[in-house]
């Protein structure tokens, strides 16, 4: 199969709902980069630290030096699994479940990649129930599938009595053949055949569940796994969203580091040269847009261009996604516009400053008392300048929307002034949320029609209009992306 059979490919994905079809997804390498045991084991060794075992994080730490084994024995991951559980002997499952939480919260949610959402989504379209099925735990597993919509979870039980540990691994472990068991008992609850269900996986070691599936797929494989996928002619999909750092994406970091940094020293010479404060504020924004876009390797795909100047001035809506959200918009409106901005940024270095000068509207969210924002607000839209607000405050680590607050549709009413709906649909593919490594990504928008001050509603009906009119646009974003995401491959 070509590159030009991707459409194809996703194309003949049956959508038959009255046989029940599964697809089955491990977890490490496939559905995330990586391994999330390390995760959870860095949470527990923090966690025996504190409590002065000081021997049993030491085996955990000799253990991930080792890191799991891709060829398919299984040993070092088996001992990984028995260190950890007889590590958390005696712990109540709740604490696990809490450090379950914090590995994905903390290094995990970053890691997942944007083409299994896409490819999750695909076959959830399609009817298909979604199963995991990993050797992983469930406590490393559940955040994971629930921010995934994942239907159900296989994967190795850690033995519990009376709510604590007791330092023993259920046997089978959902490895390998205990993989195929795990998928045949999904298959007899849902009434499906293993014929008709598929399986991802990037590792050697889920050969017995590949080869029994009437539809395998080798996900970022192994060199083994891609020499028997190659042989097998099975697809092979590579997912490069996320990853490691290399040369290219530490560079990339610097010079657009280097960007911002050149921008505000532009406007400390502007002010110094009396340059007035508005025509400082629009020559950063071009030049911030410009300059640190290009180093950061954004190319924009902008669908709806001519609403961006339209009717202004204007209150612009964006969906927050990334901290190179801010970049993308400065390179889409340039001028006369004022950002809203949470007040932790104001002290953030070289950041805090260069935002400043562009005459940033900081937002303190513990303060009850919001009056003194709203005249700004209200008096920059007097002065025929623009704001550019993220109703949802702040932004998740997958970039899924958050709820919307009301404040822009409020400003929008007072003033009478339209509202630009402005969607960002992959800003998180560049620089996902807990990242500090920039990856070059074509990002799509779709500015929307605007709505005008008489069409607007009223405040909590608009806020409700909006947020749905984003979910429906992020999830034909999502419907499209399906055939183009990920590159198909078989020898």
């Amino acid at each position: 199969m070509t590159a030009t059979d991707i459409t194809h490919y996703t194309g003949t994905l049956p959508t038959d709902k009255g046989s029940a079809r599964i697809a089955f997804f491990d977890l490490d390498g496939t559905l995330i980069c990586g391994y999330s045991i390390f995760a959870l084991a860095r949470e527990t060794i923090s966690q025996s630290l504190s409590d002065g075992q000081w021997q049993e994080a030491a085996g955990l730490m000799q253990d991930l030096v080792k890191g799991p084994d891709r060829r398919g024995t299984g040993g070092s991951y088996h001992r990984l699994v028995r260190r950890l559980s007889r590590a958390l002997k005696g712990t109540c499952e709740s604490n696990l479940e809490a450090m379950g939480q914090r590995a994905y919260d903390h290094h995990l949610a970053q890691k997942v990649f944007s083409e299994s959402i896409v490819l999750i989504e695909a076959h959830r379209r399609a009817g298909h129930h979604v199963v995991m099925v990993t050797s992983a735990s469930r406590y490393q597993a559940e955040p994971i599938a629930r921010e995934l919509g994942i239907d159900e979870i296989c994967c190795t039980q850690l033995v519990v009595k009376e709510g604590r540990f007791t330092g023993a691994v259920q046997t089978p472990m959902c490895f390998a053949e205990g993989k195929v068991l795990a998928a045949r008992a999904m298959l007899r609850k849902y009434g499906g055949r293993m014929d008709d269900a598929w399986f991802y996986s990037d590792s050697c070691a889920d050969l017995p569940l590949l080869k029994a599936v009437g539809h395998p797929v080798a996900v970022n494989p192994s060199d083994r796994l891609a020499r028997r996928a190659t042989l097998e002619g099975w697809p092979i999909l590579k997912f490069r969203s996320r990853g490691s750092a290399d040369v290219a994406s530490l560079t990339r970091t610097s010079l657009t580091t280097q960007a911002i940094t050149s921008t505000w020293l532009a406007g400390r010479v502007g002010s110094a040269l009396g340059i007035g404060a508005q025509q400082r504020a629009n020559g950063l924004t071009r030049l911030l847009g410009r300059l640190a876009g290009r180093s950061a390797g954004l190319t924009l795909q902008v669908e709806g261009k001519q609403h961006l100047a339209a009717h202004r001035p204007c209150i612009f809506v964006f969906n927050h996604q990334s901290l190179l959200d801010a970049v993308v918009l400065a390179r889409l409106l340039e001028q006369d516009v004022v950002p809203f901005c949470k007040q932790e940024m104001a002290d953030a270095p070289i950041v805090g400053p260069l935002l400043r000068q562009i005459d940033t509207i900081f937002v303190d969210r513990k303060n009850p008392d919001q009056s003194a924002v709203l005249q700004r607000a209200l008096g920059v839209l007097n002065d025929g300048r623009s704001l550019a607000i993220a109703p949802e405050g702040t932004r998740s680590t997958l970039g899924t929307l958050q709820p919307f607050k009301q404040g822009a549709f409020y400003l929008a009413k007072k003033a009478r002034v339209p509202i630009v709906p402005i969607v960002l649909h992959n800003v998180k593919d560049a620089l996902p949320k807990g990242s500090l490594l920039i990856r070059p990504a074509n990002i799509r928008v779709s500015v929307l029609e605007p709505v005008l001050p008489g069409e607007l509603g009223g405040i909590r009906a608009a806020c409700s209009h909006f947020e749905t009119l984003y979910r429906e646009e992020l999830g034909r974003s999502i419907e499209a992306a399906i055939p183009h995401a990920r590159e198909v491959s078989v020898a």
